[in-house]
């Protein structure tokens, strides 16, 4: 199979502890490198409040984890994603380069007010 690289976004449950939340995410790391997937690298944007109620919850604890897997690997981790309770939601998105991706994470991160000029210029606001 063809392994491409891919950002998984992962919002857990903003009242876990840091040790709960290392916990809930060395488990899917676990369910990844045993599906075949491989953890490249992880960025962490940590506790934020969330732009809307998820599950009765006002905050969230954001982990970006950029993974080299094929397609088993990334149904593997969504379906176990969707059984924990611990995790409020998660999404992944395809990329060109774990690089450029975690580069421009990093510098949004950064400067959070360039992320607003971003969305204004694509809807033309």
């Amino acid at each position: 199979m063809i392994k491409s690289y891919y950002e998984f976004v992962v919002i857990s449950d903003g009242s876990l502890t840091n040790e709960e939340n290392k916990t809930v995410l060395d488990r899917h790391k676990e369910v990844i490198t045993k599906a075949g997937g491989k953890v490249v690298a992880e960025a962490v944007w940590g506790r934020r409040r969330l732009g809307y109620h998820i599950q009765k919850k006002t905050h969230g604890i954001y982990h970006i984890l950029y993974l080299q897997a094929d397609g088993a690997v990334i149904e593997a981790a969504e379906k176990q994603m969707g059984y924990d309770e611990q995790v409020l939601k998660y999404f992944v998105v395809q990329v060109d380069s774990v690089e450029e991706a975690k580069k421009e994470f990093e510098s949004l991160k950064a400067d959070p007010a360039k992320n607003a000029k971003l969305v204004t210029d694509v809807l033309g606001a």
